[in-house]
């Protein structure tokens, strides 16, 4: 797969992990707390994560950094923290609805923070 569709298969998990993510706390702050209206955005969630997943590793690849055995490098390291906490951020829409702000803030300060370590790859 090219690096463009790579990068597009990208992005795409990161819409769709955080747009499941948004989904589920807005369901929380409304009331509406119904699985039949909540499995839509916990399978965003999940599909975004996975896809994220594979298309950053290949991405990795492209890049030439698993090569030689070597460590990955800082950047990639903290990308991977980051899918961590995305991944555990479910939690927090469902549990802190009461805190809606901070946790839609702590949602903007990941995808910021891993945009900027894509783009900059400083470590």
């Amino acid at each position: 797969m090219s690096y463009q569709m790579l990068k597009i298969a990208h992005v795409t998990g990161l819409a769709l992990t955080f747009m499941g993510l948004a989904g589920v706390l807005g369901l929380k702050m409304s009331g509406e707390a119904r699985p039949k209206q909540r499995w839509i955005f916990f399978a965003a969630h999940g599909l975004g994560l996975l896809l994220l997943l594979a298309s950053g590793f290949a991405l990795v690849a492209k890049l030439g950094l698993l090569d030689g055995g070597r460590s990955l490098p800082g950047w990639v390291q903290a990308k991977l923290g980051i899918w961590l906490l995305a991944g555990g951020a479910v939690a927090l829409a469902s549990r802190f609805s009461r805190y809606a702000g901070f946790v839609l803030l702590f949602f903007i300060a990941l995808v910021v923070l891993a945009a900027w370590l894509a783009i900059v790859k400083p470590l």
